[in-house]
């Protein structure tokens, strides 16, 4: 069963109408919850039509009235990310009634509050609710299996309606790259079950085993950073990920970051090694706000192939599988060819050229790490966990050998993990570090933890490097990798 904001979040995707028939017909009714675009503006900004609009996309069961329980994540949907007193509070303000939760009229009465001010309106949403309108044909709220064919007849019947072929997108695991939107997000994540490939997903859920998609990371990470005081007006964030294309796509992780704290510099170059070393660092670090906060998010990546194979990707307008990181699969060809391990790569042996100079230090970097990969469940999971520890000792060697970082900020946040490539069903990040570093007259400035709060429990990953001694050399950072 489809509600109206489900149908709103299909409207903003393209792919062909085709990808109708890819749909199990084995559930007869999709139901979801829905979120509504960050660009939903205040009250001043919108006709009364807009509030009801946007009030129903929030609505997630329905029932006329969001509860108390929900009120702080419909804020976050609405691109309001403040802590849970505050939202307490502003619910209290609005709660007129003292009913437990705010109604439509409420919800109109909180739309004028400074806290939604910059919020601007988007008018595709009317136009989401008026189309979901004609094909809910009986009125119920919701669009069935039936009602929803009728639209993926209209969409094949008629091309030229490019807004409506993009519902096939959600369908298929959005394999054509579309641009950025929480709509995007909320198809890409309720509709997984209908397009998902079995064996990537067994893989992923065994070798990366608390992933989470690329824009539940994206919010988490917002959600703990805001609480602190994290704004895009005082922060400037810098990734260090792969130049790989495939991690460049405007619906994953890097594209959300930057669109979220609205400016991005790049710090990374093969397999995710911050390349761009202290120098590259340090111009990052005079670009900050005046007494502002650094985030910086790194991670090495790893495609998944359909048959389950870690180290492999099929590629947007491939029909082969290539490799992914294609660095990291080579380096470890490299050192497997020196002898220097014993099982070869998933991925083949094609990059032994050691003309390049970042193959080269991936290769001289990742060599000493691999004791103890005959145990792991598999060679590439283990090297791409090795690439993530080489990758965090040198962002910390470059933010710790800045002699002048508290000069210029008072919090340094860095959040570190590995990102995995899909062909369907969209990329996910296995998170394994979360800290912040405030300013306290020290050159490393005080740590705060902030994996739990953000994530949970850090995942198991003895099955996975193949023993706990493998698992606390991935954690120690004594021994720090260095350029």
């Amino acid at each position: 069963m489809i509600k109206a904001a489900a149908l709103f979040a299909l409207l903003s995707q393209s792919s062909p109408a085709a990808a109708f028939t890819s749909a199990p017909t084995t559930a007869s009714r999709i139901r979801a919850t829905s979120t509504i675009p960050s660009s939903l503006g205040a009250s001043a900004a919108f006709s009364n039509e807009d509030l009801e609009t946007a009030f129903f996309s929030i609505d997630i069961e329905a029932s006329g009235s969001i509860p108390k329980a929900s009120f702080a994540d419909a804020l976050a949907d609405l691109g309001v990310v403040i802590d849970d007193s505050a939202a307490d509070a502003l619910f209290d303000k609005y709660d007129a009634d003292r009913g437990g939760s705010i109604d439509l009229d409420e919800f109109k009465q909180l739309m004028s509050d400074p806290a939604m001010s910059g919020i601007k309106p988007q008018r595709d949403v009317k136009f989401a609710m008026d189309l979901f309108k004609k094909y809910d044909e009986d009125g119920s709220g919701s669009i069935d299996k039936g009602e929803f064919r009728a639209v993926a007849n209209e969409i094949q019947a008629d091309a030229r309606r490019r807004s409506l072929i993009s519902v096939a997108a959600a369908a298929i695991g959005a394999t054509i790259v579309a641009d950025y939107s929480q709509e995007y997000q909320w198809a890409q994540k309720n509709f997984r079950s209908l397009y998902i490939e079995p064996l990537a997903e067994e893989t992923q859920n065994k070798a990366f085993p608390t992933a989470l998609l690329s824009g539940d990371l994206d919010v988490a990470i917002a959600k703990t950073l805001g609480a602190r005081g994290f704004t895009p007006a005082n922060t400037i964030f810098a990734h260090s990920v792969c130049s790989d294309e495939v991690n460049n796509k405007d619906e994953q992780l890097v594209a959300l970051m930057v669109n979220r704290w609205q400016e991005g510099f790049s710090l990374g170059g093969l397999a995710g090694l911050p390349f761009a070393g202290k120098s590259g660092f340090r111009a990052f670090l005079h670009h900050v706000p005046d007494e502002g906060k650094l985030l910086v998010c790194f991670a090495p990546h790893v495609g998944i192939d359909a048959a389950g194979k870690v180290g492999a990707l099929q590629r947007d307008g491939q029909t082969k599988v290539s490799k992914a990181c294609g660095a990291a699969v080579g380096a470890y060809g490299v050192i497997s060819s020196k002898g220097a391990a014993t099982t070869k790569p998933s991925g083949g042996n094609d990059d032994t050229d050691l003309f390049d100079p970042q193959l080269n230090t991936i290769v001289n970097l990742l060599e000493p790490r691999l004791g103890g990969i005959e145990k792991a469940v598999d060679p590439i999971s283990f090297v791409t966990y090795q690439m993530y520890a080489i990758v965090r000792d040198l962002i910390d060697e470059c933010v710790e050998g800045t002699p002048d970082v508290w000069d210029f900020a008072n919090e340094v946040s860095i959040i570190g993990g590995i990102m995995i490539n899909r062909y369907k069903g969209g990329d996910f990040f296995q998170p394994l570090s979360f800290e912040t570093r405030v300013k306290d007259g020290s050159s490393k400035g005080e740590v705060i933890d902030l994996y739990d709060e953000a994530f949970g429990n850090k995942p198991d990953l003895v099955g996975v490097l193949g023993s706990e001694e493998a698992v606390a050399n991935l954690y120690d950072r004594s021994k720090r990798a260095k350029l």
